[in-house]
């Protein structure tokens, strides 16, 4: 488009002549399609207009302005130089008034013919070098999507803290670059105040600022950043061929408002032509040895800017980028992926569709649930396979492992349930298998609860003394008493199936394997029962004390005694194989895996022995006091302890793994605990639960705090499935109510 002034000043004549309009403001140059006819817009119509155009369809050649059939838009942009272009007034009063009027006349006898020779014509009335224009195709300078573009990724390449003001390559320390002036990108065009011509600095950001207007619902446009100049400006699009070099100028207003100028910085070309003699340079480069070209290599990545060195990482690193995982058999894709952990799995599944039905392969999904002692599939993971929904049932059952494990580790705790019903007495025994929750007291009387609805469903009555053992496989319950029997009970009828009689003392302790109890006595003698005919089938004579705790695998009876040793029985003989000696007071706890036996006793050590030859294999120092329970599990070993403490063992290196202490440990002696390969689950004196980690030791949580905690309130017992805790707390003084408390971490509660 020519842009000379005398182009300017032609008006058009007949019925196309229009009235001088002389409102103040700054008006932009506008091209009829043919290129043969000159307008200017004034700035509220363009912004106006900008506003209309969507976000994502910024104008393209041949796009309508106002739905008119020939006008496209093109904003002149200076090139290197600030002397100003004149639309002339004559040339502003037509386009104003066609675009009043929305309906512009096409007539070629008014249409004005332009006196300037070409491109170089209108640089050099506007001071541009000739230099700077491609001659050639005498095209000229236009402001274009690709071009605000590269304006912007300059801006954002400037380093922090040096400047290339100068434009010479060189970065210059004494210039700093603000990111405040570059934040809004500003345009210089040419324009019209009203009476005078100036050249003019636009802030685009009050096209943004026009966005809740009211438009047309085609042209609803959504506006980002103020920043976003390529799609917010309208602008006519050019060839790649035509682009060209811009200098993208920041101005800032002075203390009139008026604008001036702060920083401008330079652009490199988006495309410049190729120098003559790289032709030659890429022959020659041909032609070398592959370490000649490494060296030529090296050589030019250490001669190129920052900024050249990234544009070859750009064109580079995609040449390297496959996805192998596709490409591989399904086999060794699978073999691959095995190596990752599930939460990487699970990212990987969001990568393509390839890529998730490899990630979600159910073998894979079983192999990491069993790594994690997942070993079982749920009914409802089985049941979603069988009704055909597309999920892998060992990652459904994954998921749901995980989700309760956040349960119990991060989110919130559900309000527990209260079992309340043996007053003010201690709960001596706790059971909870199941659906089924029983808890043995010193008022003589066992009590059944329903896990789902937290009532008490039986009360077995029939103990004259107070209850202090008690196991329970199924619906049968088996308890011992300060009365000197056994009573084996039916747990959905409440019926006493039978009372066993033989023991001289308080029943202190039993184990139930299969069909056979073993039970361990004051008397110093242990008994085994068949509980199914209710007869006494093997009496066990040895120790010199009461009998504390008892173990038995079905094959093997290890019991522990106040006489300081620990016996192994063969009961079909009633024979004793090993008394292990070691211990220099009463053995409280036992623990016994079938090849293992773990004893912990008033003397503070733990001891291990070997079952099949009775040999100490490891003494645990650490305990300051009485290790009042154990728990053994795969060769790991939790102990908690009178001095508050609990402490992680390998019972085959003999190794501390971990204490679990700290400013978070327990204020008083630790009465119970449960673990599994996650967590360790402790209670106390001091009235509290407490969450581990096992693996690391670090305490997690509290799970459950009395309010009397420290004035009297107690955690007696504790009883933890994958989902479920049960506690039995109270008070020795009537500071806390006996009850039994049930916390929920299921992923699906159950509905009341």
């Amino acid at each position: 488009m020519a842009t000379n002034e005398s182009s300017a000043k032609t008006s058009n004549a007949g019925d196309n002549e229009l009235k001088n309009v002389s409102s103040p403001g700054l008006y932009y140059m506008i091209q009829i399609d043919d290129g043969s006819r000159l307008g200017s817009c004034h700035e509220k119509d363009l912004v106006a207009h900008a506003d209309s155009v969507p976000l994502e369809d910024s104008l393209q050649p041949g796009d309508l302005l106002d739905n008119d059939p020939e006008i496209e838009l093109e904003v002149e942009v200076e090139a290197g130089s600030s002397t100003e272009l004149d639309p002339g007034p004559s040339v502003l009063d037509n386009f104003n008034r066609d675009c009043e009027q929305d309906n512009i006349e096409e007539s070629d006898s008014n249409l004005p013919e332009s006196s300037s020779s070409g491109p170089e014509d209108a640089a050099r009335e506007a001071g541009i070098h000739a230099d700077q224009i491609d001659s050639a195709d005498g095209e000229e300078w236009t402001l274009c999507r690709s071009t605000v573009q590269h304006i912007s990724e300059s801006a954002d390449n400037i380093p922090e803290n040096n400047d290339d003001a100068d434009g010479d390559g060189d970065l210059d320390s004494s210039s700093e670059y603000d990111p405040e002036e570059s934040s809004e990108a500003k345009l210089r065009v040419f324009g019209d105040q009203g009476s005078g011509s100036s050249t003019q600095e636009t802030d685009l950001s009050p096209i943004a600022s026009c966005s809740s207007q009211p438009s047309p619902p085609r042209h609803k446009r959504k506006l980002e950043s103020q920043g976003d100049v390529q799609n917010r400006f309208p602008c006519k699009k050019i060839n790649p061929e035509d682009k060209t070099a811009i200098s993208s100028s920041n101005l800032t207003n002075d203390d009139d408002g008026c604008p001036s100028s702060s920083k401008s910085h330079s652009v490199a070309p988006t495309k410049d032509p190729a120098p003559p003699d790289m032709k030659e340079w890429l022959q020659k480069f041909e032609h070398w040895r592959n370490s000649e070209r490494l060296m030529a290599i090296d050589r030019l990545i250490e001669s190129c800017e920052p900024m050249q060195v990234r544009h070859m990482l750009e064109v580079i690193e995609p040449q390297f980028q496959r996805d192998f995982i596709s490409l591989l058999p399904k086999e060794l894709a699978l073999y691959v992926l095995s190596f990752l952990e599930p939460k990487d799995l699970l990212r990987a599944a969001q990568t393509c569709r390839n890529w998730r039905f490899l990630a979600d392969d159910n073998l894979l999904w079983r192999e990491k649930c069993r790594a994690e002692g997942i070993k079982e599939l749920r009914e409802a993971s089985q049941r979603r396979k069988k009704i055909g929904i597309n999920i892998s049932p060992w990652k459904a059952e994954y998921m749901r492992q995980h989700a309760i494990e956040m349960n119990w580790r991060t989110k919130p705790i559900r309000t527990p349930k209260e079992l309340k019903g043996h007053d003010d007495h201690v709960i001596t025994c706790l059971q909870f298998s199941g659906n089924r929750i029983v808890s043995g007291s010193d008022d003589n009387t066992l009590k059944v609860w329903s896990l789902t609805t937290g009532r008490c469903v039986r009360t077995l009555v029939g103990h004259t003394g107070g209850v202090w053992s008690s196991q329970m496989s199924g619906n049968i319950i088996i308890s011992g008493s300060t009365d000197r029997t056994l009573k084996v009970w039916d747990a959905d009828s409440g019926c006493c199936l039978h009372t066993l009689y033989g023991h001289t003392s308080t029943v202190r302790c039993m184990h139930l394997h299969g069909k056979k109890v073993v039970s361990g006595s004051r008397d110093a003698t242990l008994r085994v029962w068949d509980i199914e005919a209710g007869e006494c089938l093997h009496m066990l004579v040895g120790h010199m004390a009461a009998v504390r705790c008892v173990q038995y695998d079905g094959r093997l009876v290890v019991s522990g005694a106040y006489d300081h040793m620990v016996k192994v029985w063969d009961p079909e003989r009633e024979e004793c194989l090993y008394t292990l000696e070691g211990h220099t007071n009463r053995v409280y706890s036992l623990q016994f895996d079938g090849v293992h036996v773990v004893s912990g006793s008033l003397d503070t050590s733990i001891r291990v022995w070997e079952v099949e030859t009775g040999a100490c294999r490891h003494t645990l120092m650490g305990h300051q006091s009485l290790t009042s329970g154990m728990e053994l599990r795969n060769n790991i070993l939790v102990s908690g302890n009178a001095d508050s403490t609990v402490k992680v063992w390998d019972i085959v290196s003999g190794q501390c793994l971990q204490t679990l202490s700290g400013p978070n440990k327990h204020q008083s002696a630790v009465t119970c605990l449960q673990f599994n390969s996650r967590f360790v689950i402790t209670s106390s004196d001091d009235g509290t639960v407490k969450l581990w980690d096992v693996k690391t030791g670090e305490f997690v949580r509290n799970l459950v705090a009395l309010e009397s905690g420290g004035a009297g309130g107690v955690v007696w017992r504790i009883r933890a499935s994958e989902t479920k805790l049960v506690c039995a707390v109270g008070s020795r003084n009537g500071t806390e109510e006996t009850k039994v408390l049930v916390l929920d971490f299921d992923v699906e509660p159950p509905r009341s």
